[in-house]
């Protein structure tokens, strides 16, 4: 499984349209679930982003489909980092 990092923030328009937001957000980040990636951890916020997500995906390309159709829901935008931990970078360095 490869690791991920989702930083998403709520969309400008999001917040004048839905009076309901905070059930909006909720139903956009049942996308992972419905792709079957497992989030290790979810934290809300203070500063450029509103969310930060930690994610494991079988592969990149159900990243992407996960980001894409978080963004397509129009409630949240995304950026999504591929991560590894120190110590595997570590040792592509030496």
């Amino acid at each position: 499984m490869a690791t991920f990092i989702m930083a998403m923030t709520i969309n400008p328009n999001a917040k004048k349209l839905h009076s309901d937001l905070s059930a909006q957000v909720n139903n956009s980040l049942e996308i992972f679930a419905l792709n079957k990636v497992k989030v290790s951890n979810f934290y809300a916020t203070l500063g450029r982003y509103d969310y930060l997500a930690i994610f494991e995906a079988s592969d990149q390309t159900i990243a992407f489909k996960v980001a894409s159709a978080i963004n397509g829901k129009g409630i949240l935008e995304t950026e999504t980092w591929p991560v590894i931990t120190y110590e595997e970078f570590s040792r592509l360095l030496n």
